[in-house]
């Protein structure tokens, strides 16, 4: 399923996008919505969606201005706007799509029609090794990555927790760990942990939100994140 995002000053942009995003119910769905752009760069940082549906025009930071300032860009990008001018400088920012408020359904159906011909026929992503290299003081060791229960972010140093309460401290950040990652059963459920999902043995939501690990460990899960984070465990 696509995850989209929307971030629109005006609260009637939002509704407009939710509802012709309901309509494609099973295909897409709105994982967060605000009327901030500042706040709008936090979430896209902490969801990481498929697709953000982006306003240009807002009145304390333009929509361009917020694509300068974020650093997760792996996402599809439709620009939403009233001002048809922008258009050029949408498509040289690498916009997926652009649509003219307000915004007409059939525009929208052919956008939807991309983005999910765009998700069918995407190149999945190359199987990880098996072996993650860690780069410590004396030199390099080798994990198997069945044998990691998390990763916990240290400044830009990462701490690998394994199996048998083993404990390694390497020299790279946790972003960097986080591409090496099998992605089919590591999941990111707040900036500075990553779990192995197979080593999760209880949600707990008392006192705050933490997965409890095969280790007795508790992790951190940002409420952000909570949703997909259960969905990541049933899919197991």
């Amino acid at each position: 399923m696509i995850r989209a995002l929307i971030i629109d000053d005006e609260e009637s942009g939002i509704n407009t996008l939710s509802l012709l995003i309901a309509r494609y119910e099973g295909q897409i769905r709105v994982v967060a919505k605000t009327t901030d752009a500042a706040e709008g760069i936090e979430l896209i940082e902490d969801y990481r969606p498929d697709v953000v549906f982006l306003d240009i025009s807002m009145p304390n930071m333009s929509g361009f201005e917020l694509l300068n300032r974020v650093n997760y860009k792996d996402f599809k990008l439709v620009f939403t706007t009233a001002h048809e001018e922008y258009a050029i400088r949408a498509i040289k920012n690498k916009a997926f799509d652009y649509l003219l408020k307000p915004i007409d359904p059939g525009d929208f159906k052919q956008c939807m029609e991309n983005l999910r011909q765009l998700a069918v026929s995407a190149t999945p992503r190359p199987a990880s090794k098996k072996m993650v290299e860690l780069q410590v003081r004396d030199g390099i060791i080798y994990i198997r990555q069945s044998e990691i229960i998390r990763l916990e972010a240290s400044r830009s140093y990462t701490e690998f927790h394994l199996d048998g309460g083993i404990r390694h401290v390497a020299s790279r950040n946790l972003k960097e760990y986080e591409a090496l990652l099998d992605e089919s059963i590591f999941y990111r459920c707040h900036n500075s942990y990553i779990v192995n999902l197979q080593k999760v043995k209880k949600f707990v939501n008392h006192g705050g939100l933490f997965a409890q690990m095969s280790d007795g460990s508790m992790v951190d899960i940002s409420k952000k994140q909570k949703d997909l984070f259960l969905e990541r465990l049933k899919a197991l």
